[in-house]
C-alpha cells in the first residue's frame, strides 16, 4: 500500500481512481481496548486450526488466571493440588506457544481516547484482503481487525484521541486506499463491555482443589 495524498471516499468498484494512503508519521500506540497481540508476534494471522486447544491442567490453570490474572502461582497450585513449579512450566510453555498472554485491558475512556469506531472494510476488486488486513494491524491506531464472510471482508476497531484524529486517520488510511472498495464506519456512542474471556464450560461437576487433584492431566 504506497502513498498518496488523501482522496474523497471510494464508491463501490467503480472506474474512479482510488488512492493508496501516505506512509506519514506513526501514530502513539493506544494501550488498552482488545490489545491482545496475538496476530502481531506472527506474520500472517492467526490460523484457527494451527492453535493447538486448552486441555486438562492447562485449561483448569486459564481459567483461574481469566478469573484473576496477577494470581500467585502458589495459589493455583493449591487450589488445583499441583506443584507450584508444574504451574510455573505450564504458564511459561503456555506462553512460548503464543496460547496466553498476560496484559492489562484499560477502559480507552480512561486514557483520554474519545472516539473509536467498528470498520467494516470491502476490499477494492482484485485487492488482497490478507493484505489489506495485515496493513491495518500494523497500524497503532487499530486494536483489532478480522477477516470475515459478510458483505464486508474486513472488521477492523479504531480508537483515536478525538473526533478530528479519527477523521484524519480515515481520510488517510481509508477513503485514500487504492485497495479498499468501501469502508463503513460504525461510531461507538457507549462502551458497555471490553473483556477478553473466552472459554467453553468445564465439563459437568470438573470441580477444583482436593478433588483436582484426584483427576489424570495431560
Amino acid at each position: 500500500m504506497s502513498a498518496a495524498k488523501p482522496a474523497a471516499q471510494a464508491k463501490g468498484n467503480g472506474s474512479a481512481t482510488r488512492r493508496r494512503p501516505p506512509a506519514g508519521a506513526e501514530a502513539a500506540p493506544i494501550m488498552g481496548l482488545r490489545q491482545v497481540g496475538m496476530a502481531d508476534l506472527q506474520d500472517d494471522a492467526v490460523a484457527y486450526s494451527s492453535i493447538p486447544h486448552l486441555e486438562g491442567l492447562n485449561r483448569e490453570i486459564v481459567a483461574l488466571l481469566q478469573e484473576d490474572g496477577r494470581m500467585p502461582f502458589s495459589t493455583i497450585a493449591r487450589t488445583l493440588g499441583v506443584s507450584e513449579g508444574t504451574v510455573r512450566s505450564r504458564v511459561a510453555q503456555m506462553r512460548k506457544a503464543n496460547l496466553i498472554h498476560c496484559i492489562t485491558v484499560v477502559n480507552p475512556l480512561a486514557l483520554g481516547y474519545t472516539a473509536w469506531a467498528m470498520l467494516g472494510i470491502k476490499v477494492a476488486r482484485g485487492a488482497s484482503a490478507d493484505e489489506v488486513a495485515r496493513y491495518f494491524r500494523d497500524r497503532p491506531e487499530i486494536v483489532y481487525v478480522m477477516r470475515v464472510a459478510a458483505r464486508f471482508d474486513l472488521l477492523a476497531e479504531v480508537v483515536c484521541g478525538s473526533p478530528d484524529e479519527l477523521r484524519d486517520f480515515l481520510d488517510a488510511h481509508c477513503y485514500g486506499s487504492d485497495d479498499i472498495a468501501q469502508v463503513e464506519p460504525m461510531m461507538g456512542l457507549g462502551l458497555y463491555k471490553s473483556l477478553f474471556k473466552w472459554d467453553k464450560p468445564l465439563e459437568a461437576g470438573n470441580g477444583r482443589g482436593k478433588a483436582a487433584a484426584g483427576r489424570s492431566r495431560r
